[in-house]
């Protein structure tokens, strides 16, 4: 558990400051804990464009620096490399709560990356499935781990072609970050700091984010993880880079 406490307001103010033109945060959901109420938002930038990507953070809340990658993403203009060719759909914080505090689990002492498989998830679970209202090219969510050395990703999707995409990303990010080469990575067979799920997720008990977003045709899922023995400057500029990455890799096709 992080001791600092945060405050998912201020980020949100952050962001509301950064956000170019007319784009404006959409409250979907206002949370109510025994503590307080918590808004859930989403913002969309590039509205329309032919591209589509969906990235997220904070679904576990000990996890800040995916949640400041994104409000580094607007406010050092990065989307505007982006901005003719993506339809960018962010969710910032999935777990407001656990944010503040320093929690992965959310306030009912769930983890809600083990619940999209559920019928009756929580609310912030429900909030996260109910932004796949079409496919996506690319999901991207954003997490850290306390035990690695260095980076390493998770990576699925329909299109094989496109497993080169992991090893692009783990290139850039090597200039900012080492890289976990472990052969086994959270009990899992790795290869150059890439996990590949082999099994037959539709057959699991549960599921992560990532396996609910496979299931509703996205064609690329990323899960990204940051080394937290390292500033938080570095763990968000490694995010950064592998997000750029993954989105000029789009960019290129037709």
């Amino acid at each position: 558990m992080n001791s600092k406490k945060n405050d998912i307001e201020i980020i949100y103010s952050r962001l509301r400051k950064h956000l170019p033109g007319e784009n404006g945060f959409a409250t979907n959901l206002l949370m109510e804990t025994p503590e307080k109420k918590y808004s859930l938002v989403k913002f969309i930038l590039g509205e329309g464009n032919r591209r589509k990507a969906m990235i997220s953070a904070g679904i576990h809340g000990d996890e800040p620096s995916g949640v400041e990658a994104i409000c580094s993403f607007l406010q050092n203009n990065r989307f505007e490399n982006f901005a003719d060719v993506w339809e960018l759909t962010f969710l910032p914080c999935l777990n407001p709560y656990g944010f503040e505090i320093g929690s992965r689990e959310n306030y009912e002492g769930k983890d809600l990356n083990r619940l999209f498989k559920h019928d009756s998830p929580p609310q912030e679970v429900k909030f996260a499935k109910s932004i796949f209202v079409s496919s996506y090219d690319l999901t991207i969510e954003l997490h850290e781990d306390f035990m690695t050395p260095g980076y390493y990703l998770y990576q699925m999707g329909t299109h094989p072609e496109d497993d080169l995409l992991g090893k692009k990303i783990l290139q850039t990010v090597t200039n900012i970050m080492p890289i976990n080469l472990n052969d086994e990575i959270d009990g899992c067979s790795a290869q150059g700091g890439i996990i590949v799920q082999e099994n037959d997720f539709k057959s699991m008990d549960w599921w992560p984010m990532a396996f609910y977003s496979l299931s509703k045709g996205t064609r690329r899922c990323l899960t990204l993880e940051t080394a937290t023995r390292f500033s938080m400057d570095v763990r968000v500029e490694a995010h950064l880079v592998a997000i750029d990455t993954a989105l000029n890799y789009f960019s290129r096709k037709k």
